[in-house]
């Protein structure tokens, strides 16, 4: 009988080693996860961060191409000539505009590569 307690008992330590094992193992791999989804909320929001600058650009690009139509009437309506001098500066900020939300898309690109 004091065989068997003491089997019992060895066995016990020995579950209760293997059990200490593995809890220590997958609290380990809990935490490298939680790293991993830390890292993955921050790149989403820089994305989300990104995206919301790109509808911001959209919204002014939008604004520019009513200045220069409004612009563009403005001089049809004196019945003059329209020349691209007259609109330049509207155009370049256009271009400007546009390429901000060409460099942001590429910056989402290189977030999602990771």
């Amino acid at each position: 009988m004091a065989k068997q307690k003491i089997d019992i008992q060895k066995e016990v330590t020995k579950i209760w080693r293997e059990a200490k094992e593995n809890l220590k193992t997958l609290g380990q791999r809990a935490f490298k996860i939680a790293q991993k989804g830390e890292k993955e909320v921050v790149r989403a929001s820089k994305i989300g961060k990104l995206q919301l600058d790109i509808v911001s650009l959209n919204l002014k690009k939008e604004n520019i191409y009513r200045q220069i139509g409004k612009k563009a009437y403005e001089i049809y309506a004196k019945k003059a000539e329209i020349t691209s001098d007259q609109l330049a500066a509207s155009f370049n900020q256009l271009d400007k505009t546009n390429h901000q939300i060409k460099s942001k898309k590429a910056q989402i690109a290189k977030q999602k590569k990771g």
